[in-house]
Order: C-alpha cells, then structure tokens, then sequence
C-alpha cells in the first residue's frame, strides 16, 4: 500500500492525507509520514492531514516557509501510538513534536491517542517512576500557535506540553485519562509569553493545567476540571532554579470531583518569583482541598527536609476571589507561607463561600506566617499565625523581572 497522493485544490493550495498506511521499498512509516509533512511545509499555504494512523515517536521540523501565515494539521480518525513494546529502543520522550513551525494550527473532530495503559503498567502506576514515559504531544518555539478542538486521550505522561511558544491560543480542547493514571497533566506550560486557553474540560490522574517558570501573561477562561489536581502555579524552585511567573489569570473555572482546586506550589531552595495572580468566578463541586497556596512543596525529598530555607520563591500579589462551593475535606482554605521575612505578601481572599459536602466535618482553613486582606464575606473564617521565628531574606532576590516582549509574528 502506498500513501494517498496530493489533492490538487487549487493552482496555490495543496492538502496532503495521511492514512495508516505501512511504508514502502524499506522506508518506514515515520520516514514517510516525515516526507509528506515536509512537502506539506514546503508548500504554499498547504494543510497536512492525519487521519486513522498508528504511529511511534515522530517529530515536526519547521520553519514552514512557504507557510508562514498559516500552517495547518488536520485531525480526523484516531491518530493512535503505537504500543510500548513497538517503539525504538532508545524510547522517546515525547510520542508526537512540533517545533519551530510559525502560526500552526491543529485542529479537527479526530483524536490523538496516547495508548497509555502499557506505560503506567510498567512502571507500576507511581509518580516517580512514572516520570520518565512520553509526553503525548509537544510543541517548543511555535509562535503563534493554535489549538482548536483538539481531543488527547491516555497519554503515557502529560497530554500537552507548551515550551517557548509565544502568543499561543487553545481553545475547546479535550483531554482525558483515568483519575489513576500519574503524572498524566492535561497541560503544562514553560518558557512562554502570551497564552490564552478558554473552553473546553480536562480530566486526567494529575494538574489539568501546570503552569511552570518563566511564564507570563497567562489567561485561563471558562475552563471544566475534573478528575485530576486542579489548576496549579508551579511548581517552582524544584532542584534549586530560579522560575518567574507573573500576570496569571484564572477566571470561570468549575472544578468536579478534583483533589485540588487552585493552587500555588514552591519549592524551599528555589529562587525568583511568582506575582500577579489572580483566581475569579471559581466553583468548586466535592473537591478536596479547594485553595491552597504553598511554599512548603516537596514531593522528592524525604519530609524532613521540607523545612525553612533562606531562599524562597517570593510570592506576592495573589488574589482569590468569588470562589465558591463545596468541598470533602476540612482543607477549604490552606495558606502555608515561609518563615522568610516578606517571602509571601500580598494576598486577598474575597468573597468566599466553601462549605463541606456532607454534615460529617466543619469546612475549616490554614493561614501560616503571612497576612491576608480579606474583603467581604470569607468562609470558612481565616485567622493567621505566625511563626515563633523570623528568617531573613537574602538580598539577592530578582522579584520585578520584566518579561519579554510578546511576539509577533
């Protein structure tokens, strides 16, 4: 069998269909699909389309520059990875990559599938273990990027992975995996400036969106979670690095059945800043921990050592707002701040109502070491303490770095 030639629409415009075909006269299947994709790139105004194809690991090389207003890959039919056992030796960390590819677009009714099971059975369904399968989809340095409709499914690790790609828009996407699955986020964020998702439902076994360092200028709207962790900042400062994040915004997010709602998570020892965040117009619906705003996140170290450390990820400028709900914990509201002088500033709760789910518990809250503004009518009634001992910042701290400009493309 061989591939489905070009269809000639017009003089300017040409679409090339990808089925699930094997390769000929020795060339793989990946090697062909590659072909096709650069003729595609190479094309004026071309669209590439996937329909009904089982893959191994493959990447999309740009730049497109015959394409650089526009470069298109349309999914329809299932686009499935192939098992664990068929692929390369040398594995992958990534099952499907775009990169450096301007003003891409992948939209259509069709779906990718990550065929995740296998992966999380071999390493036995724990986080860390986990940590090394693939990534489903990735894109790295596509600015101007467009999401539309896309529909991810049991992907081995995180769904989406977004790096350096500035100016990105998603909407309406669909992500899905078992509440069990690890270390399957929805999508995960870095190294980025201008992103906007709205719409859509993301249900998976870890954060249905992860914002990470050095990523600005971030809005979420209108936006399903559940199952999963929720919406999280970070987390930041993992292995002593120094993330900024600024101008998040989260606003009109319903979270089902999640194990948390909104969440900041930084790491002791990391360095730079988060600041400018704001959570609005949020209804939680059983979740577990609503609100929770950390520095004390440690998840790979042993317990002991997830103490005060001089250098913090400075937080400040953190708003929570018009959030309501229920929860199935007494963790409504957990603000767990460092003992750093000034390291986590600036916080607002307003107009707050999270009652417990059932009449078992009282819905309760944490306020360590910080202050917050409280405008309003806030439940559960939040009341702070403070810390027998007040630790020093250093002095070296960066928290107004300016952000890079937007791109344009």
């Amino acid at each position: 069998m061989v591939f489905k030639q070009p269809r000639i629409f017009s003089t300017i415009k040409h679409e090339f269909d990808v089925k699930d075909v094997e390769g000929v006269g020795g060339v793989s299947l990946e090697q062909d699909l590659l072909s096709k994709w650069y003729a595609a790139c190479h094309s004026t105004n071309g669209q590439f389309t996937l329909s009904n194809i089982h893959i191994g690991p493959v990447t999309f090389q740009g730049p497109c520059p015959a394409n650089r207003n526009k470069m298109v890959v349309n999914v329809v039919g299932s686009v499935v990875a192939k098992p664990k056992s068929a692929w390369p030796p040398n594995n992958s960390d990534t099952w499907i990559k775009f990169e450096h590819v301007e003003n891409l677009v992948i939209t259509g009714t069709g779906n990718f599938n990550g065929q995740g099971l296998d992966w999380w059975n071999s390493c036995g369904g724990k986080l860390r273990s986990c940590e090394t399968n693939p990534t489903a989809l990735a894109f790295n340095d596509c600015r101007g990027l467009l999401l539309d409709r896309v529909t991810s499914i049991n992907s081995p690790r995180n769904h989406i992975s977004i790096n350096a790609c500035n100016g990105a828009t998603i909407s309406n996407i669909n992500i899905m995996a078992p509440n069990s699955s690890p270390n399957t986020d929805g999508i995960d964020i870095s190294n980025i400036n201008g992103v906007n998702i709205n719409g859509g439902h993301i249900g998976t076994g870890d954060d249905c969106i992860a914002i990470n360092g050095n990523s600005f200028n971030i809005n979420i709207t209108n936006l399903n979670c559940g199952p999963g962790h929720g919406i999280s900042v970070g987390s930041l400062g993992r292995n002593g690095a120094k993330d900024v994040v600024r101008n998040i915004r989260v606003i009109g997010a319903t979270f089902s059945g999640t194990q948390n709602g909104v969440r900041i998570k930084t790491v002791p020892g990391g360095s730079g800043s988060a600041s400018q965040i704001t959570f609005s117009n949020i209804t939680m619906v059983n979740v577990q921990n609503p609100i929770i705003l950390s520095q004390f996140y440690c998840p790979h170290v042993d317990p002991k050592d997830c103490k005060n450390k001089r250098q913090m990820v400075h937080i400040s400028g953190v708003s929570f707002e018009d959030i309501h709900g229920t929860c199935t914990t007494p963790n409504a509201i957990d603000i767990n701040c460092s003992e750093n002088l000034n390291s986590c500033v600036g916080i607002t709760l307003k107009k707050i109502n999270i009652q417990a789910a059932n009449g078992s518990f009282n819905a309760g809250s944490r306020c360590v070491d910080t202050n917050v503004q409280i405008i309003g009518s806030v439940f559960p009634r939040v009341t702070c303490i403070r810390a027998p001992h007040i630790i020093e910042m250093p002095l070296d701290y960066d928290y107004i770095e300016s952000e890079p400009a937007l791109a344009t493309n």
